[in-house]
């Protein structure tokens, strides 16, 4: 009964933990919550990360992993989406961040990227950092279809050529004179 009430505690300190930085749009490492619960073993940790996603009663903590670490989330205040865009940020991954919106609007919309959308919420980029990565995703394979315009009114806009064609988008700023 004892190791119940005890399992059942960890429990319920992992998930606050979760749900409450979930609820301030952020999510939780791993390590984060070892902190909290730092007298568990790896194997007895890993235990309770499984109960977290099997069992009814947390259906709404979500693991996701990353290129370097597995991040929990609260659906109830973040969706999917977010959550992986948090951890691309978590793991400095700016490169595939900047490259994974712009395709999205590209795809979804399809409309080019302003690129001063990096320089807000949840990104904080700043100008030189943000024209450094934009030089450097240039000379990088997986980056090649990322491609820059520019407004007339000299503003930087970045699109993906998988999804659109800088004829498209000519004809887009055309048709908005």
């Amino acid at each position: 009964m004892g190791n119940n009430n005890i399992e059942k505690n960890i429990l319920d300190i992992i998930t606050k933990l979760v749900r409450d930085r979930s609820a301030q749009a952020q999510i939780t490492t791993l390590d984060e919550i070892k902190e909290k619960v730092s007298n568990l073993t790896d194997e007895e940790f890993e235990d309770k990360i499984e109960i977290l996603k099997t069992d009814d009663k947390y259906k709404d903590i979500r693991v996701l992993s990353g290129k370097k670490g597995r991040y929990l989330f609260s659906d109830n205040d973040m969706t999917l989406k977010y959550a992986k865009l948090m951890a691309q940020i978590e793991e400095n991954d700016v490169k595939g961040l900047i490259a994974k919106t712009v395709r999205e609007d590209s795809k979804i919309y399809p409309r080019p990227t302003d690129t001063t959308v990096f320089n807000k919420s949840p990104f904080y980029l700043e100008d030189d950092v943000l024209i450094d990565v934009i030089e450097q995703m240039k000379d990088e394979e997986e980056y090649k279809d990322i491609q820059e315009v520019e407004a007339s009114n000299g503003a930087l806009y970045l699109f993906s050529n998988k999804h659109m064609e800088k004829i498209m988008l000519l004809d887009l700023q055309n048709g908005l004179k």
